[in-house]
């Protein structure tokens, strides 16, 4: 099952993780030693959960799969160093653990690509331009510096566009025939929502207004 997991963060606050300044990346570090070993009272099912641990200390055991991520991959991310082929899948994972742990909100969508191209096609005959579609969203490229990894598409609309996607949305649920797509849709526009009040307190901590980052997993 395929799976669209939506933050609200600045773009360049994204960009920057890689080669992240001296200050940003302690900050950095400190998110991700939060989100290395969760204590046993936390609670299971939330959005970092689901990602998981990103290191384990049992130093004995093997490394099971290419996009578990090692400290190696996290001093070459911050560093802005050289990421091998085969550490490029953990290294975009431990970036959007970054990015969960610094976003002012997240949601997700479970989606295959025909559910999602369903839903665009449902919001187009309500009247939603394709430039706020959740398909160019993930055709718009973040620029970070990695290069893709099959499977994974990462994809952002500017903090507008987020604005504009809540206002077409919310006009097209009358159109929206399913229940699945009208609960998805309206799950959406009430978290797309929130994006003027982060905004407001991303101003105030002097932090790059949020814009929409999406990580879709495909299926």
């Amino acid at each position: 099952m395929g799976e669209l997991r939506l933050y609200a963060i600045g773009i360049d606050e994204v960009r920057g993780t890689y080669g992240a300044r001296p200050a940003e990346a302690a900050r950095l570090r400190e998110v991700a030693q939060r989100a290395l070993e969760p204590t046993p009272a936390a609670p299971s099912g939330g959005l970092l959960s689901r990602l998981g641990p990103i290191f384990r200390r049992d130093s004995s055991a093997p490394v099971l799969s290419p996009t578990q991520p090692l400290p190696a991959d996290l001093d070459a991310l911050l560093g802005g160093a050289y990421v091998p082929p085969d550490r490029v899948g953990a290294t975009w994972r431990l970036l959007e653990i970054l990015v969960a742990g610094s976003a002012w909100g997240a949601t997700k969508l479970e989606l295959t690509s025909r559910s999602l191209d369903d839903l665009d096609f449902a919001l187009a005959r309500g009247g939603v331009s394709a430039a706020v579609g959740l398909r160019h969203l993930l055709n718009s490229p973040t620029s970070v510096s990695l290069v893709p990894v099959q499977g994974l598409v990462v994809g952002y609309h500017p903090y507008p566009k987020a604005l504009g996607m809540a206002s077409a949305y919310r006009s097209a649920m009358p159109e929206i025939k399913t229940p699945e797509q009208r609960e998805l849709i309206s799950g959406l526009v009430s978290w797309l929502d929130g994006f003027v009040h982060w905004s407001g307190v991303a101003q105030q901590l002097g932090r790059p207004t949020p814009d929409l980052i999406g990580f879709w997993v495909v299926g």
